[in-house]
């Protein structure tokens, strides 16, 4: 495992996930398509940061322009349900609920089955609760034989190696709001 690995903080999670392995002829067509052809939940998950990104500006013109900062807050839940719609209709895959180490760098899981180290796989991953869905094309870094809890099955260890800035903005928040929850939890105990 490289050292880069380790720059952001990890979470035990529960996710949906699928996987799907990437054959090494069709990598670059893969590659050129993530890239030239985002997939409709990153055009949600981009649209939302790019929101996020203009709140305060929303709010001066809320203050100044009232009328306008509601007509303003109508459309961006209007494109917001658009996207989620959107985002809802490619959601055909079959996502399996996994317990995983998560990071906005990499994830880890178990499972019956594994893809070779050293693949490349389309992760489709959906945060829970809050449905959030991501398209990541990772590298298989580790597979081993699970020693702990899920003995048997294989523990893969991918490393997210394309991925949307906005969709790593997400997983970061995500990621986040876990550990400001986690440690919220710890000072009330």
């Amino acid at each position: 495992m490289t050292r880069e690995r380790r720059r952001y903080y990890r979470i035990e999670e529960e996710v949906m996930l699928s996987l799907t392995p990437i054959e090494a002829s069709e990598i670059d067509a893969r590659l050129d398509d993530f890239w030239s052809n985002e997939d409709s939940c990153s055009i949600r998950n981009d649209y939302n940061y790019q929101i996020s990104q203009h709140i305060a500006d929303r709010r001066v013109i809320e203050k100044k322009i009232p009328e306008l900062g509601r007509y303003l807050s109508v459309l961006e839940k209007q494109i917001d349900r658009l996207t989620e719609r959107l985002s809802a209709a490619d959601d055909q895959d079959l996502l399996a609920r996994k317990t995983t180490n998560l990071s906005a760098q990499g994830i880890s899981y178990s499972d019956d089955e594994a893809p070779q180290q050293g693949d490349m796989v389309e992760l489709k991953l959906k945060l829970l609760p809050s449905g959030l869905r991501l398209v990541i094309i990772a590298r298989v870094v580790l597979v081993e034989t699970d020693s702990g809890q899920n003995r048997g099955e294989y523990r893969t260890s991918l490393d997210f190696e394309h991925l949307h800035e906005a969709d790593r903005e997400i997983l970061i928040k995500h990621i986040h709001a876990k550990q400001m929850e986690a440690l919220s939890n710890v000072q009330e105990s």
